[in-house]
């Protein structure tokens, strides 16, 4: 009977192991691809947010200007309200006036 060397073992060992560790790396290769596809989307997702933070940010800062301007815009309308009401207290005087005179011919 023939005696196992060292060197049968490794042999039996390395042929055994080989097609593990060729599915283990195949794996890990599948990992690290999904790994970079997330990575790009979280990447993606970062620049949004960046984005958004920018246009809120740009919101806070004009957000003052913005009720000022408003609080201007309403001024002027209850300004042109008040005109508006003076003028058709007017126009009923000189109506009421204009009757008065043609009622006297």
């Amino acid at each position: 009977m023939a005696e196992l060397t060292r060197q049968d073992i490794k042999e039996v060992l390395v042929g055994s192991l080989e097609p593990f560790t060729k599915a283990v790396q195949d794996d890990f290769q599948k990992v690290n691809e999904r790994l970079d596809n997330i990575e790009g989307k979280i990447e993606g997702v970062e620049s949004r947010l960046s984005t958004l933070e920018a246009n809120v940010k740009w919101i806070k800062d004009n957000t003052n200007d913005l009720f000022t301007k408003l609080d201007e815009f309403i001024s002027l309308y209850k300004k042109q309200e008040q005109e508006l009401e003076i003028l058709a207290n007017q126009v009923k005087k000189l109506e009421k006036r204009i009757a008065e005179l043609e009622s006297r011919k």
